[in-house]
């Protein structure tokens, strides 16, 4: 009975702390590092008190699983966002239950003191990480229509990557999800969460059900009738005398069904008029990231691989054609490894949130929801690999990489994706003072690491996807040869399920490039115009 006190006292802790890590998977290291040295200390504490160390020493056992787990591959490890989100959780809501645990101790003083002082210099996640992982965690769910089992169990999209979550787990999320009024996600995890209480040990103990009436109130308050029902009938079937004033709650549940009645949450928070996520682009975004929206054999038939010379002395590029019209490309084997992760190793200390162009008029950027991810941006001359990259841009399409924007390189964490967008600027963009370079014509990414699962460059309107290829180089044009936006370029990086997604970004200006692609005298943007305002 202490145990299941215990366990189910660990849902209602929140923990505030600092820092930025759901957005980056290369932070998540710190994190980690942050609970092997706090898992050292309350192993000395209850080395300590042996006497009160079996509550404690159940959790610690279950902690030491997960690294003895991540022992074989802690980036494996991590870049799972199943494990990325239990790591962030415990250490956001579970420690400090451990610390309340032992207040009552005599001996707590030395512990809580040497917490006291790890918390000054180690690092911890914040509250926008708690929540921005559990988003993620949605997001995946959402965008590749994962089932809630499946993904608690630790599984992405048929194959087992991880640890499975528990049932606190399971309702610490639907408990925020409900918090942040996403009613339709909230219902599958809550259910999931006591599916699991209920196969636990002490599942029927008093105390457990207890919990299962309070999450009754939930799914009535939201609606979700025949859950709140299924939920009622199992309570019952195990304590029939002691639950009967459930019975009166049964009969309601059961009317409400019977009526098709439609009130609570649930039914209140549809989507408002123009929400993009509703949309038939986004949509559309989504069906290319999960490979079911693709170009048809038709057009596919005049694609074409080749080698083409380097115009430097470089080996030939070994270009692929994706889409022709407007013209995508893929260069594989660009780069090597060794440069590839020199160029994220020189990233790792600086990167910070990756932001967007604000539409406040004054030019600057912004963070946004649409695009979680880190990123660093250097000038091409910063070392040797940024400098390889500028030259294989510039040998290849021919333009003047004078005229380019700095280097980006981004890391994309927890679920991380960035939603459809345009690289290039509307017309109404407000260009910083002193920039005269004009729109950017080109786009070049090079992706500095291979993704497990997700994690593609999908552009909605051509149907396209990009799987991540290590070293290899994705290619296009933003602007027609008159210089007007070409709309059917619109991408998207799609959300990362498993791994670890390393990326460049390269930018180039249009000022100057007339010589490789001179302006058409006339502006032929009419075959992308349907594309502008997509619904």
């Amino acid at each position: 009975m202490l145990l299941a006190k215990c366990v189910l006292l660990l849902v209602l802790q929140v923990l505030s702390c600092r820092g930025e890590f759901f957005s980056s998977t290369s932070g998540l290291e710190k994190l980690f590092e942050t609970e092997v040295v706090l898992l050292a200390e309350l192993q000395n504490y209850v080395n300590e008190i042996n006497q009160h160390a079996e509550a404690l020493q159940s959790e610690i056992d279950a902690i030491r699983v997960e690294h003895l787990n991540a022992a074989d591959g802690i980036d494996d490890y991590l870049n799972n966002p199943v494990n990325a989100f239990r790591l962030i959780k415990r250490l956001h809501s579970d420690w400090e239950t451990f610390e309340g645990s032992v207040t009552a101790d005599s001996s707590r003083s030395n512990y809580l003191d040497t917490m006291a002082r790890l918390k000054e210099n180690l690092s911890f996640p914040s509250q926008d990480d708690f929540v921005g992982s559990a988003i993620a965690l949605t997001r995946l769910q959402q965008t590749y229509q994962l089932d809630v089992a499946e993904l608690a169990s630790g599984i992405l999209n048929g194959v087992k990557y991880g640890t499975a979550m528990s049932w606190q787990d399971c309702f610490v999320l639907g408990q925020h999800l409900y918090a942040l009024r996403d009613y339709n996600h909230t219902v599958p995890w809550l259910q999931q969460s006591m599916q699991l209480l209920g196969e636990q040990s002490y599942g029927s103990e008093s105390a457990s059900l207890d919990f299962m009436e309070a999450v009754v109130e939930y799914h009535r308050e939201m609606g979700a009738h025949e859950s709140a029902l299924s939920l009622v009938n199992h309570v019952l079937s195990i304590e029939p005398d002691q639950r009967s004033h459930l019975l009166e709650a049964r009969q309601q549940l059961e009317e409400l069904i019977t009526d098709g009645d439609k009130n609570g949450l649930l039914h209140l928070t549809a989507r408002r008029p123009g929400d993009y996520h509703g949309s038939r682009e986004f949509r559309m975004y989504e069906q290319v990231c999960r490979g079911e929206l693709a170009p048809l054999p038709s057009k596919q038939r005049s694609l074409r691989c080749r080698l083409r010379k380097s115009r430097l002395g470089y080996a030939p590029f070994k270009l692929e054609e994706l889409h022709l019209d407007p013209l995508v490309v893929q260069l594989h084997q660009v780069i090597g490894s060794k440069d590839s992760e020199s160029l994220q190793k020189t990233a790792r200390p600086r990167i910070k949130r990756s932001t967007v162009y604000s539409l406040g008029g004054n030019g600057g950027s912004t963070a946004a929801a649409f695009r979680t991810s880190q990123g660093a941006s250097f000038n091409y001359s910063r070392n040797a690999a940024t400098k390889l990259l500028s030259h294989h841009v510039g040998d290849f399409s021919g333009l003047n990489m004078d005229y380019a924007e700095d280097l980006q390189v981004a890391n994309y964490g927890i679920g991380g994706h960035y939603e459809p967008h345009w690289d290039s600027f509307p017309e109404n963009h407000i260009y910083q003072e002193g920039d005269l370079h004009g729109n950017r014509i080109a786009t070049g990414i090079y992706y500095l690491s291979d993704v497990e699962a997700g994690g593609g460059t999908a552009f909605p309107f051509l149907p396209l996807l990009v799987t991540p290829e290590k070293g290899s180089l994705l290619f296009w044009y933003n602007l027609h040869p008159s210089g007007d936006q070409d709309f059917r370029t619109k991408h998207a990086a799609c959300p990362v399920l498993q791994g670890s997604k390393w990326i460049a970004n390269v930018w180039i200006r249009e000022r100057n490039q007339d010589n490789v692609r001179p302006c058409d005298l006339e502006r032929g943007q009419e075959i992308s115009l349907n594309y502008r305002d997509f619904d």
